[in-house]
C-alpha cells in the first residue's frame, strides 16, 4: 500500500515498541475531549498515567489473536511510531485483560489518581452499550476499530488515513463486510473522509455531580 508521505510506513507493533506506544498515546491522545474527560489529572500523576497506558497497550499486544496493533512510522523520527491504530479482529473473541486500575465495583477506590473514576466508569459502560447497540447486529462479520491517534508534530501527513485503510484492506482481505467505529468529535471528519457512514450518535455524561454540559457525544460510524 502506498502512503501519502514517503518518510511514513505502516506495520504491526510488537511488545518491543510498548514504550514508544505509550508515547504516542500520552502525546497523541490529550487534545480528544475523550481523555480529559477520563483523565483529569495526568499532569498531577504523570507517572500513574504513563504506567496504566503502558498496561492498556500491552494488554492489546498480547492478544494478537484478538487485536491488531498497527503503527505508522516516520523516518524523521527514527524509523519509531507516531501514530497507532487498535483494531478488533475477532470480535467474537472475549478481552482478557484487567480493569486498568478502576474496579467495576463501584465501592472499591481505583489504584490509579490520574483518573476521574466516575467518568472513566460511564465511559466504559456507554461505549459497551453503543457497541452493542449500533453494531451488535454484524457479530462476528466486523472489524471493530478502537482506538487511533497521532503524535501533534507529525499529524496532517496522512498517517491516520493510511492506518484507517490498513483495517479496510485487512477486512477486504479477510472477507470481513463491516468496519466499525465508535468515533469521538476529534476522529468523526477523519472517519467521514476515508468513507465511514454514520449510523447514529449518543451521549456519555453527566454522571451525578457534573454540570449538565459534562458529557461527551460519540458517533457510530460503519463502512460497508
Amino acid at each position: 500500500m502506498g502512503f501519502p508521505d514517503r518518510q511514513l510506513a505502516i506495520r504491526h507493533a510488537t511488545l518491543a515498541d510498548l514504550e514508544d506506544i505509550a508515547t504516542v498515546a500520552q502525546d497523541g491522545f490529550p487534545d480528544d475531549p475523550e481523555f480529559d474527560y477520563r483523565f483529569p489529572y495526568r499532569h498531577d500523576f504523570p507517572d500513574d498515567n504513563r504506567n496504566w497506558v503502558r498496561q492498556e497497550y500491552k494488554e492489546y499486544l498480547s492478544q494478537p489473536d484478538k487485536y491488531a496493533v498497527v503503527v505508522a512510522t516516520a523516518s524523521d523520527n527514527h524509523d519509531k511510531p507516531v501514530a497507532l491504530s487498535v483494531w478488533d479482529i475477532a470480535v467474537g473473541i472475549a478481552h482478557r485483560g484487567g480493569d486498568l486500575g478502576v474496579p467495576d465495583d463501584r465501592s472499591l477506590e481505583p489504584r490509579r489518581r490520574d483518573v476521574n473514576a466516575a467518568h472513566f466508569r460511564e465511559f466504559k459502560d456507554r461505549m459497551d452499550e453503543g457497541f452493542a447497540k449500533y453494531f451488535s447486529k454484524h457479530g462476528s462479520d466486523q472489524i471493530h476499530l478502537w482506538l487511533l491517534c497521532t503524535r501533534p508534530a507529525f499529524r496532517r501527513r496522512g498517517a491516520g488515513t493510511s492506518l484507517c485503510q490498513w483495517g479496510l484492506d485487512y477486512a477486504a482481505r479477510a472477507g470481513v463486510r463491516h468496519a466499525t467505529v465508535l468515533a469521538s468529535p476529534m476522529g468523526k471528519q477523519l472517519y467521514e473522509e476515508v468513507g465511514f457512514v454514520l449510523n447514529g450518535s449518543f451521549f456519555v455524561g453527566p454522571v451525578e455531580g457534573d454540570e449538565e454540559d459534562e458529557k461527551l457525544e460519540i458517533w457510530a460510524l460503519t463502512y460497508i
